[in-house]
């Protein structure tokens, strides 16, 4: 019984396709003593981890990347966004131990989170190159902040 309960499971293995996930960029930063390093992914359908929406007047720019846990960052622009225009609003979230571990949120920290934008730009895949700065309190410990510095550099859309 176990053998052919391992054999079922192999031949359900062997028939589900593996996803294509393709890097199509790099978040770097060091947080609490520890450098890491997340990767923003396209995957074999096209749609990316990283995403610009116009909501009327404001732009907003959401970038989601997986590896020493997780990272997002959500950049809100009044009017078009360009390399020249700081955003309107940034909340930075990192959870170094995946989605069940704490977050470091800029949410709720002393000082709002800071981006130098280096290159911005919309066109076909879009680009976004950056370094940021921010403190950051952990969800279960709000009064526990650390600075946290880094960069961004990723396409932000279509291929």
């Amino acid at each position: 019984m176990i053998l052919l309960r391992q054999l079922f499971l192999g031949f359900c293995v062997a028939a589900t396709p593996a996803l294509a996930l393709d890097s199509v960029g790099t978040v770097t930063a060091y947080l609490d003593g520890a450098d890491l390093t997340w990767e923003v992914l396209r995957m074999e359908d096209g749609a990316t981890m990283a995403q610009v929406n116009d909501i009327g007047p404001l732009t907003m720019i959401d970038i989601n990347a997986m590896g020493d846990g997780d990272f997002h960052i959500n950049l809100i622009f009044e009017g078009e966004p360009s390399a020249d225009t700081a955003p309107a609003g940034i909340t930075i979230d990192i959870r170094p131990e995946g989605a069940t571990g704490p977050a470091w949120q800029s949410d709720g920290a002393p000082y709002a989170p800071n981006l130098m934008l280096e290159r911005l730009d919309l066109d076909g895949a879009g680009r976004l190159e950056a370094k940021f700065s921010a403190w950051l309190c952990r969800s279960d410990a709000p009064t526990e902040c650390e600075f946290v510095d880094g960069r961004i550099d990723s396409d932000l859309g279509a291929p």
